[in-house]
């Protein structure tokens, strides 16, 4: 049976990338993307104020994308949202560098405390960057982006990662590690009822070359036997969107409600896509330009205020835009002396973005109160081995 893509976005209970934001936030979580990688576990105060945590090796091995041919990148070591991916109890963090998929369980009483969950998973591609997961399917896809670019998928339960099963690829032409920012994988992300898994892939500047936003439909039938032990599978074929005026698209947020996307896109701001129920087609409804950007690209979406909030890897800037009219709500230089800031997520009025700082500067997470309009923490990641290679930041909301 077929669900349409505008369903799936009309339903507001998402789980992890795209979290409700109702509830605080017990834990935030950093991938080191270091040579041992590693998930940083940080516990979250009443306050929404972070306090000292724990570090778990992920069992692979951190990677670096290139700007030029041999030169490593850094900040922003993957040009992707979203390595890092909370769904329910469990965590999910890409290692560039082996190629593998780790799997990690929140302890229950202590949500900073991680347990490897199996071994890492092998990935038939390249340079995984990034992560989504649907509880509903128990399906982890992931995004990988070097000489072999693509989707892979496989099933999870509470003793691991299973096989994942053919790529299903994006010709995009790469390397491994990735020459980029363009012409590179970005967020791979579960619509909210999980009967989707939607992408999106750079295109080159002043090429023919767009990218795209790629829309696969989740297959389940749990009367059916799949080789990997799976009841949900995705489909082999996805619906492909080139969107005029778009170039870069880059992270994205869902807006609960409607049929509506929030997509960076650094070459001049904010793109709001439409995607089509009966076609799984994406259309671009709004183009916002964002004036003083210099590399929007990730984003993260608050429903108390139903704002999406915006970061910029070239300067340490804030900028909050409006749900409904991709109107700006506020742009904030933060008062700290962090070069830019990467990904990010919202709970409430509070924001916690990542800077991995530039080898001068130490990796911090900053919370940011947009209520007060106050910075109200900077937490160094130094000591927890967070360098300028750390990517990716989630969420733990607790059990209900």
């Amino acid at each position: 049976m077929h669900f349409s893509i505008k369903t799936a976005l009309l339903l507001a209970a998402s789980t992890s990338a795209f979290p409700s934001h109702h509830a605080d936030p017990k834990a935030v979580y950093v991938l080191t993307n270091t040579e041992d990688n590693a998930v940083i576990g940080l516990p979250v105060g009443h306050d929404g104020l972070l306090k000292p945590g724990h570090v778990t090796l992920t069992g692979g091995r951190g990677g670096t994308a290139l700007t030029a041919p041999g030169t490593p990148s850094g900040p922003d070591a993957l040009f992707s949202q979203a390595p890092l991916y909370v769904a329910g109890e469990y965590i999910f963090a890409v290692n560039p560098g082996s190629n593998t998929v780790s799997m990690l369980k929140v302890h229950p009483h202590h949500p900073a405390l991680l347990t490897p969950i199996g071994e890492p998973a092998a990935i038939p591609g390249e340079f995984p960057i990034t992560v989504a997961a649907s509880l509903k399917n128990s399906l982890v896809c992931v995004g990988t982006t070097g000489a072999l670019a693509g989707i892979s998928c496989g099933p999870f339960n509470e003793h691991g990662i299973g096989a994942l099963d053919a790529l299903r690829p994006y010709a995009l032409n790469q390397t491994t590690p990735p020459i980029g920012p363009p012409n590179t994988v970005t967020h791979t992300f579960f619509s909210d009822d999980e009967t989707h898994l939607l992408t999106t892939v750079k295109g080159v500047p002043m090429t023919d070359n767009i990218g795209f936003l790629s829309v696969f439909e989740v297959l389940r039938d749990d009367g059916a036997c799949r080789p990997n032990g799976a009841s949900a599978s995705l489909s082999r074929h996805d619906t492909r969107s080139a969107l005029n005026g778009t170039n870069l698209l880059f992270g994205a947020a869902l807006i609960p409600h409607s049929s509506r996307v929030f997509v960076t896109d650094p070459s001049f701001g904010v793109a709001v896509l439409d995607l089509n129920e009966h076609s799984d087609a994406a259309t671009l409804e709004t183009r916002m330009p964002i004036p003083g950007q210099m590399a929007l690209c990730w984003a993260a979406y608050s429903a108390k205020r139903n704002s999406v909030f915006t970061s910029d890897g070239a300067r340490n800037r804030i900028v909050e835009v409006d749900a409904d009219d991709a109107s700006i709500v506020s742009a904030v230089d933060l008062p700290n002396d962090d070069p830019s800031g990467l990904d990010l997520i919202a709970a409430g009025d509070l924001v916690y973005l990542l800077s991995p700082g530039n080898g001068t500067t130490d990796a911090a997470v900053t919370v940011w109160d947009a209520a007060k309009e106050k910075q109200v923490q900077r937490f160094s990641l130094k000591e927890y081995g967070g360098d300028r290679n750390a990517v990716g930041i989630g969420a733990f909301q607790g059990w209900w």
